[in-house]
């Protein structure tokens, strides 16, 4: 079905037996798929937030694509633990565990939440842009340095909360 909608994708789809990632000497990222080898490219989730864990499209430098792999779980598990934590450094989002306290003065948030990553100062300017809710309860919070906080379920946060974040 996916093919009679866009019948570019099976030419563009990756099979996983046939791509193997690894890192170079110099930590970086190698992509293989069959005989081809790639070093300088870039990876990106089609889904970072309603499928991160499936659909990963591989970038050369100009832009251009290489292919797209429909799941990394089918990969060996060298080439997926490799495309893993090369995932994680370039959608490193953290979780927001709880908001220690927020005030809202003159349209901007202030305050201080915790985070999976440690506690962190938050100021959001314009929070009807910066505060996004996504399905299943969930939102994204971007602070004014362009910093994303994924907030797992925005119902648990008490009522003044929800209420200055516009939630």
């Amino acid at each position: 079905m996916e093919q009679e909608r866009n019948p570019g994708y099976a030419e563009r789809r990756l099979d996983p037996a046939r791509l193997r990632c690894s890192r170079s000497s110099r930590g970086m990222l190698v992509l293989h798929v069959g005989d081809e080898e790639f070093r300088d490219f870039t990876v990106r989730r089609a889904f970072p937030l309603e499928a991160a864990d499936r659909y990963i499209g591989f970038f050369r430098a100009d832009g251009s694509e290489i292919g797209l792999l429909e799941n990394p779980q089918e990969l060996d598990v060298d080439s997926r633990v490799a495309l893993e934590v090369e995932l994680a450094k370039v959608y490193f989002r953290p979780k927001i565990v709880r908001f220690c306290h927020i005030t809202e003065e003159h349209g901007v948030l202030r305050g201080e939440i915790e985070t999976t990553s440690g506690v962190r100062t938050l100021e959001i300017r314009g929070w009807r842009e910066n505060v996004r809710l996504l399905s299943g309860h969930r939102a994204l919070v971007e602070d004014v340095d362009g910093n994303r906080y994924l907030l797992d379920d925005w119902r648990i946060l008490p009522k003044q909360t929800r209420e200055i974040l516009g939630i």
